[in-house]
């Protein structure tokens, strides 16, 4: 095979050009090699190409421009990854909207060794909501499309598809934003202006065990350990009568509760629907849940977690409003609940302790998002500066006081010596 990397002087009617030619892989209609070049108005810009393909080249990286569009390589990417990786529903169809939002940018038969950085930088910049009704795309929005874009088109880079990733663009995650550190007595505050007891139990689960909204609406009886006061967060296989449960990040744990909140367990636990697994669920949501779960079966369509989800919201905004809990600015919603949770535990315990008990799948997440400096941490700084000072002046008195006693045993018998005072 000729792997030659060839450059032309040509006269053309523009004036000089240099070409740049290559050869490619077999022709199998004409049993050649095929060729391949591209032409430069100046020599040192063609000399520059040249030496990009040679270490092309050199990588292992095919010879022949590739011809797989945006669409064919993106679904068959998507569906590798389902199948392989068994992405969530949510993640598929999270997938889906950003890919369509790829199409309708670039189109579909867009070549994907087309696309450069500089198409990329624009994709980004003239993003919009897909809800009208939005002014404009949250920076967390933006970030995530740009990270499964960068993620998708690394997987064209390591199937040798395209030589480098034009997603792969600088640029820092947004700033976590400001949320409502729920404190203690607001909490029980909440509890106070909360009659329902099976609503106390989900906010005790949420602020006191740091479950997830979902993970506290799924959660089943059989799931609470009440000997050893804890609770199993863990996938839920599907049956004929019950729907399925995913973890967000597919990792199993077990969280302990507090004694007050096992008491709202057992309260719950005597009043309980008969027949009804969930702990949190009436018998009307439960069976609202079943018919949604069979309409699903029946329809092959999957199973997400958010049907479990229903007017939770309006309802909390009605008991902080009945607690007089305001959060002025700042954001506060159901997952405020475990955020001031994560952080409750962060105030005391080790890092890599609350990483398990949260169910992060990286310490880095916990580290950057639970590190709130609160007026009780300025207390308790000030107490221990306060406590080592005055172990420091205990510990200097003695010392001066010792060598007082020190001084005045050996100035004695100089002063018997004759010495003068």
């Amino acid at each position: 095979m000729n792997k030659k990397i060839g450059l032309y002087k040509e006269e053309t009617c523009k004036g000089t050009q240099w070409r740049v030619r290559w050869f490619g892989s077999y022709d199998p209609n004409t049993g050649r090699q095929r060729r391949y070049g591209k032409t430069f108005a100046l020599r040192k810009d063609a000399e520059r190409f040249i030496k990009v393909k040679d270490a092309e080249f050199e990588r292992g990286l095919q010879r022949d421009p590739s011809t797989e569009t945006l669409k064919k390589y993106a679904e068959q990417c998507l569906q590798d990854k389902t199948q392989n990786d068994g992405l969530r529903p949510a993640t598929v169809q999270l997938y889906r909207e950003i890919l369509d939002r790829l199409y309708g940018y670039f189109g579909e038969d867009r070549l994907l060794r087309e696309i450069d950085p500089r198409m990329a930088k624009s994709f980004l910049a003239e993003l919009k909501p897909l809800n009208p009704q939005k002014a404009k795309l949250s920076p967390w929005t933006r970030h995530r499309i740009l990270r499964l874009c960068k993620t998708l088109f690394s997987e064209a880079v390591e199937d040798r598809k395209i030589n480098s990733n034009p997603f792969k663009i600088k640029g820092a995650s947004p700033t976590p934003s400001e949320w409502y550190y729920l404190q203690p007595d607001e909490y029980f505050k909440l509890l106070d202006a909360t009659l329902k007891l099976n609503e106390k139990v989900l906010y005790a689960l949420c602020y006191t065990g740091g479950l997830r909204l979902s993970e506290a609406l799924s959660l089943r009886w059989s799931q609470v350990d009440f000997a050893q006061g804890r609770v199993s967060i863990e996938n839920q296989t599907e049956s004929d009568i019950l729907p399925p449960f995913e973890l967000k990040d597919k990792e199993s744990r077990t969280v302990p509760l507090p004694e007050n909140t096992l008491n709202l367990f057992l309260q719950l636990h005597e009043q309980a629907p008969v027949k009804v697994p969930y702990v949190v669920l009436t018998r009307e949501r439960y069976e609202k849940i079943l018919a949604k779960w069979k309409e699903c079966r029946e329809n092959n369509r999957p199973w997400r977690n958010s049907y479990f989800v229903r007017n939770v919201l309006r309802n909390f905004r009605k008991r902080l409003h009945r607690a007089e809990i305001k959060a002025g600015s700042n954001k506060l919603t159901i997952h405020t609940l475990r955020k001031s949770c994560i952080q409750n535990w962060a105030n005391d315990l080790p890092m890599n302790v609350v990483k398990e008990f949260a169910g992060h799948s990286s310490i880095v997440t916990t580290q950057k998002f639970y590190s709130k400096v609160t007026d009780e941490h300025f207390d308790q700084a000030a107490k221990a500066a306060d406590k080592r000072l005055k172990e420091a002046q205990k510990k200097a008195g003695a010392e001066m006081t010792d060598l007082f006693l020190t001084f005045s045993d050996d100035l004695e018998p100089n002063q018997d010596a004759g010495c003068p005072k």
